[in-house]
């Protein structure tokens, strides 16, 4: 009986202490910082923007060093930059490599690719699904494939303040509707889109002044 109850004893013990370890390595887990190899080897990010930045896994792991990201930027889903291209190894023996430079308050769009050799300036917006394949100048909006000039930085602004004016603004920022808006919440903005079709809600980064 004795000898039950000590089997059953370790056990137990046995069983806590892998929930222990599970918990503690999640814990760690979460508190790696993902960017924190990349910086070894060489990448220069602000760190407004390392918080503002989905994932580094689109960061040119082969030459980070050649990479520098200013402060305030933001950056979308399935962005890639690349401080080098292979390609011209098959054609020339030689490999391209290039500085990637990305100024201050720069907002990239969901699954853009930036090429070896890109300078973007201060205050650029890139659409979504853009080449950039060339230097973008501060204070513009480019997109496309490649990315060309849409309006400038000021244009863009003033065309969705006065949007801001006539669409419905919701109350709360983004990460409430994602994660802690309740189903009626939600349902009131499809009713609500129904007529406008788009909408405003509270953004996470600050405006550009």
């Amino acid at each position: 009986m004795r000898k039950q109850r000590a089997g059953e004893s370790g056990t137990m013990k046995k069983l806590l202490k892998k929930i222990w370890m599970a918990i503690f390595h999640r814990k760690k887990a979460k508190n790696i910082d993902p960017f924190e190899e990349l910086e070894a080897r060489g990448l220069k990010i602000g760190e407004s923007s390392k918080k503002r930045m989905h994932s580094p896994g689109g960061i040119d792991r082969m030459f980070p060093w050649l990479i520098e990201i200013g402060e305030n930027c933001g950056f979308s889903i399935n962005v890639v930059i690349l401080s080098h291209d292979a390609s011209t190894g098959f054609s020339n023996g030689y490999t391209k490599m290039g500085r990637v430079r990305i100024g201050n308050g720069v907002f990239v769009g969901y699954g853009t690719t930036i090429l070896c050799g890109v300078t973007i300036g201060d205050n650029v917006i890139i659409g979504a699904n853009s080449l950039v394949n060339g230097d973008i100048p501060p204070n513009c909006v480019y997109a496309g494939n490649p990315a060309r000039f849409i309006c400038t930085f000021e244009e863009y602004r003033k065309k969705h303040a006065e949007e801001i004016e006539h669409l419905p603004i919701l109350e709360h920022d983004w990460t409430y509707w994602s994660r802690e808006s309740s189903g009626e919440e939600k349902q009131q903005v499809i009713e609500k889109l129904k007529e406008s079709k788009v909408c405003y809600i509270k953004s996470n980064m600050d405006p550009v002044r």
